[in-house]
């Protein structure tokens, strides 16, 4: 298993799906076969997690009694409840906590935030107000529901109080069960056009659906399902959760698959399966990839370009001569130019190698081949022919009769012994 497995690849591709918890739970009966470096980083973000599910109880708490104190509407969209939805708490994952608050209240929340030692954090395609606090807690809120499709919105549309509310709370809100699975498969199609879309997200909707009774209005959903032109992704959606978390049906599985590569390519653009999946939400779509070449643009100027501050950690000099920037920008791209030809270089020459190998090894065979075949068959009669030639070339006469002379000697024995009787 050691041999067979890359861990690191393993630990990075769970830890990226926020699945590493239940990797974990599942590598305890082989934990013999894994590296022992592996193991301990498995089993410290799994402790990380459990510490950070704990986080999460505490700081609901508190949010809530202080919205409750400072009589603040708020609607639960995502809490820490879904931890109930697993056979163990431990193998949930809380990611955030979401409230649907009227724009109104947002500076006096901002107040309560800062106040709790919370930090605000500026986030291009969220559009919510997101606040974090160590130990990686993630609150956020929304002064309207987000959700941009427009027959799901003007579902949701309404003032906060006309939700049932949260027992004991009197401005604390939830949803219903049909509500709160209309509001995650909203959530899974916003990380879908974003391109955050993980397995844990699959997981979830998988799990939560498991929970839902027969009391559960699948009509009336299905209905909204189709006003919003949901049908084919909830659908492929479920039909790769199956294929992940259930048993093998009799279906054909080709745009679960590609969503399947979609997700584990990390959101890498697929216009096929946009088109197949969301068909109405195509200028969403071409609008964040649009934004996304925008951003990754900025990144590489940023890398090729950096600050004055970042680069006189290698050039010392830029503390007495700033404007020598532009030549130790420079400096600095030939050197990398110079390590990526040198690489380039090596692999090709490695490769070339490599090929010279083969081919001079598929000569020998060939060459080795051809020697068999040219190599005349002998006859039995001149093999026998051979065998006496080379005796008698090695001896200088023809082989005596061993067994001949055992008799002999034989016979005399019996005769000395006859005589001395």
């Amino acid at each position: 298993m050691r041999k067979r497995l890359g861990w690191d690849l393993v630990f990075d591709v769970s830890d990226y799906q926020d699945i590493i918890n239940i990797v974990y739970i599942g590598l305890l009966g082989i934990e013999k076969d894994i590296s022992e470096e592996y193991e301990e980083s498995f089993y410290q973000s799994y402790k990380k997690e459990l510490l950070l599910y704990e986080s999460y109880k505490k700081v609901e708490e508190v949010i809530l009694w202080q919205l409750e104190r400072y009589k603040i509407e708020a609607l639960l969209l995502l809490d820490t409840e879904a931890s109930e939805m697993y056979p163990k708490p431990e193998m949930s994952h809380i990611s955030q906590i979401e409230f649907l608050v009227d724009k109104k209240d947002l500076p006096l929340i901002h107040r309560l935030m800062l106040e709790m030692d919370y930090e605000q954090k500026e986030e291009l395609l969220n559009s919510g107000i997101v606040y974090v606090r160590v130990p990686g807690v993630r609150i956020v809120f929304y002064d309207k529901m987000p959700v941009e499709n427009k027959a799901v919105r003007r579902y949701f549309a309404g003032p906060v109080r006309r939700h049932r509310r949260l027992e004991p709370y009197k401005y604390i809100h939830i949803l219903t069960n049909e509500d709160a699975y209309l509001y995650r498969v909203a959530r899974l199609v916003e990380l879908y056009i974003t391109g955050k879309l993980k397995i844990r997200d699959i997981m979830d909707l998988w799990q939560f659906k498991k929970l839902l009774g027969e009391k559960f209005r699948w009509r009336a959903v299905k209905e909204l399902l189709m006003k919003a032109e949901w049908q084919e992704f909830i659908s492929q959606v479920e039909l790769l959760a199956v294929l992940w978390f259930g048993e093998d049906v009799e279906e054909q599985y080709g745009l679960a698959l590609e969503l399947e590569e979609y997700i584990l390519s990390r959101g890498r653009e697929n216009k096929h399966l946009d088109e197949a999946l969301l068909p109405c939400e195509k200028v969403r779509l071409d609008f964040y990839w649009r934004n996304r070449d925008k951003e990754w643009t900025l990144r590489k100027q940023a890398w090729l370009f950096p600050s004055r501050e970042y680069m006189v950690q290698f050039f010392p000099v830029l503390e007495k001569y700033p404007f020598l920037l532009v030549f130790c920008w420079i400096a600095r791209n030939t050197r990398f130019a110079r390590r990526i030809c040198v690489n380039k270089c090596r692999r090709i020459g490695f490769r070339i190698q490599i090929r010279l190998s083969d081919m001079k090894e598929k000569l020998k065979g060939m060459m080795g081949r051809d020697k068999i075949e040219e190599m005349p068959v002998d006859l039995p009669e001149d093999v026998a022919r051979t065998e006496e030639k080379t005796e008698e070339s090695a001896g200088g006469e023809p082989a005596e009769d061993t067994t001949n002379l055992d008799e002999t000697e034989g016979e005399k024995k019996v005769e000395e012994f006859e005589d001395q009787n």
